[in-house]
């Protein structure tokens, strides 16, 4: 939960989290406490005796502090249920799931204080005296030992992980964030704090390095493994016998909860400037309690704050709500739709915002290749002439820190991580990347590389970089969209230089590197063939024959790609002409089917017209004559 806040994120959603959130929590707190109030004779009490008679000492609330705790436990809701259905439905670049983020990332800062209140209570007799000046002071503690903790550790853990990074091995990685939020959990319990809190500030401390992606996305198997083994304990916690006996007490409580949240934040929303629709979307799915009101409510059991049965009975509710979590998704989604909005509402057009996360390409390996293509991805031309862009958006990633450092200095945006992992891109908000370019040199990472990201993406178009023919064919079987040969593409930049400063058209060159391009591929396929999987270095002279890169007219300028042209078989056998004894140079103005041609019968069946252009006889006459016809061809 500490991962998810960010700074960077909470300046984003600021509108959302500041606008909705913040009164979201106090609304809800000052709401639920109000019916819990005032104490040994609450509100909330009374009607639950006079509708089901309920034992007094079951629902009693004993004092305001025990109130407040209870009221801000269930102004909290469920981030992992939430974000998840957002996710799978593709509703987080939306305006609705933007502030449904900006909600929970307030919601998760609002935990704190709660944490820190928990155990001031603890030692002290809250029925009989009240917390408030000891709190202040407890505040005062928390706010000096907390800060230095975070400041030391943002300063000391960013130079450990990047030293760490340099070793590039991932158990190391891990061990380092496994051992961080421990050794922060210890610390904040020896200052008397919670060491869920400490956890919490560990998450917070490590997200605002350029670690968090890679951290995020090699933590996930340990967070849905404990966090799974968070709810069955929690499961086992729930009193089957109090759920049964207390059923119309546990179904109140259940129905308050959603409904009271549900009308705050029903409220709220159309003042932040969303509609009425997306308002009560909203509100339904927030309505629910959350991971840390488990967090709180355990915790305030095992420090004496609450009554047992009252404990036991509230995380009972907490319980039941999360699970109808998909319900009022879909509930918030029907009401939503049958919801009357005004003429002008209706035409006003749905609303599309990218917090950082909708499709952008992705560059894996930021090398010095992987920085010119950034810059040239960068560059407003890149989008087109005709829009006013500046060049496509794009999310770069590498593993080695010092690149990474750099690059962010010069303003790239690069994350540290492994950019062919699938969990990595999610940990970094992408969830269908428009492209994905594939920049590493080694040849056996490039192609798990791009068998990784082929089988998490298969729409998406891959490209890479090969060093050899047999390199490219293997990118190719592992499903590389296009792969460019390095060596290759460097001696086509210099050969098509060659050719336009010697004056070829440039329509001619561009097509005849297209040609050498796609003929190798084909020429280390038959290769391949022939020698197995040994490597292909020397690629064969190219056979192409005129017809197949000259129109019909002769125009060289206007090249004809047919099939033929990437064929790589040899040339066919064609009829060899003999010149004939005497004068042979034939009249190359008179006309077929006129007397004195002297052509009949050596058209190919393609329309071309072949001739030998040498003569077994040496003599200069023989050279001057074949010199004339071609003068005469020409």
């Amino acid at each position: 939960m500490g991962l998810e806040l960010s700074l960077s994120r909470l300046k984003a959603l600021a509108r959302f989290a500041f606008g909705m959130g913040l009164p979201q929590v106090l609304l809800s707190t000052l709401a639920f406490t109000a019916f819990e109030l005032p104490p040994n004779g609450a509100i909330g009490t009374k009607i639950l005796q006079f509708l089901f008679n309920s034992r007094p000492d079951l629902v009693n609330i004993r004092s305001i502090d025990e109130a407040i705790v209870i009221g801000a436990a269930l102004s909290l809701s469920s981030s992992a249920f939430v974000l998840q259905l957002l996710a799978e439905k593709g509703e987080l670049p939306t305006r609705f799931g933007s502030a449904t983020l900006g909600i929970l990332l307030l919601q998760d800062i609002a935990v704190v204080p709660l944490l820190v209140i928990l155990p001031v209570l603890e030692s002290q007799n809250i029925v009989e005296q009240s917390v408030w000046p000891i709190l202040l002071a407890e505040s005062l503690k928390a706010l000096g030992g907390l800060g230095i903790l975070s400041l030391g550790g943002k300063y000391l853990m960013r130079r450990v992980f990047e030293f760490v990074a340099e070793s590039r091995s991932s158990e190391a990685f891990v061990a380092l964030c496994l051992l961080t939020v421990a050794g922060t959990s210890l610390i904040t319990q020896q200052l008397g704090f919670s060491d869920t809190l400490g956890a919490f500030l560990a998450g917070a401390i490590l997200a605002e390095t350029n670690f968090r992606t890679q951290i995020e996305a090699d933590i996930r198997p340990f967070r849905g493994l404990l966090l799974g083994l968070f709810f069955v304990t929690t499961g086992t916690s729930i009193d089957m016998q109090l759920l049964i006996r207390e059923w119309p007490n546990v179904l109140s409580l259940l129905g308050g909860l959603i409904a009271i949240k549900t009308l705050i934040i029903t409220a709220i929303g159309p003042r932040v400037g969303l509609t009425l629709q997306e308002s009560v979307r909203i509100g339904l799915l927030l309505s629910q309690g959350g991971e840390f009101g488990f967090v709180v409510f355990s915790l305030a059991n095992r420090l004496g704050v609450l009554p047992l049965e009252l404990n036991k009975l509230l995380i009972i509710v907490v319980v039941l709500s999360m699970a109808l979590t998909p319900l009022l998704n879909e509930v918030g989604r029907r009401v939503a739709g049958i919801i009357d909005e005004s003429a002008e509402e209706k035409e006003k057009p749905a609303e599309m915002r990218n917090y950082g996360a909708t499709e952008p390409i992705v560059i894996v390996g930021f090398g010095e290749m992987g920085q010119i293509l950034a810059k040239f991805l960068s560059a407003p031309l890149s989008f087109g002439l005709d829009q006013d862009a500046e060049g496509w958006p794009y999310v770069a990633f590498d593993l080695n820190p010092a690149v990474v450092k750099s690059a962010r200095k010069s303003g790239f945006p690069v994350l540290y991580g492994d950019g062919s992992r699938p969990a990595v891109l999610q940990s970094a908000g992408i969830t269908f990347p428009k492209a994905i370019m594939v920049m590493y040199t080694g040849k056996e990472k490039t192609i798990e590389a791009v068998n990784r990201l082929r089988q998490a993406f298969a729409a998406v178009p891959i490209y890479a970089r090969a060093q050899d023919l047999s390199h490219l064919l293997d990118l190719k079987k592992s499903g590389a969209t296009d792969v460019v040969l390095e060596n290759a593409e460097t001696s086509l930049q210099l050969g098509s230089i060659l050719l336009r400063g010697l004056g070829v058209m440039s329509d001619d060159v561009s097509f005849l590197s297209t040609l050498v391009r796609n003929s190798m591929e084909v020429q280390a396929q038959e290769a391949l063939k022939d020698i197995g999987n040994k490597e292909v270095d020397i690629m064969k002279p190219l056979q192409v024959r005129v017809s197949d890169l000259v129109d019909g007219n002769g125009n060289s300028s206007r090249m004809i790609a047919k099939e033929q042209s990437l064929s790589l078989s040899s040339r066919p056998d064609l009829e060899i002409i003999k010149p004939p004894v005497g004068n042979w140079i034939p009249d190359m103005n008179v006309e077929k089917d006129q007397p004195g041609y002297d052509f009949d019968g050596i058209d190919s069946a393609d329309g071309v017209t072949y001739c030998l252009m040498e003569s077994d006889d040496d003599s200069d006459e023989a050279s001057g004559a074949s010199k004339k016809m071609i003068d005469q061809s020409a």
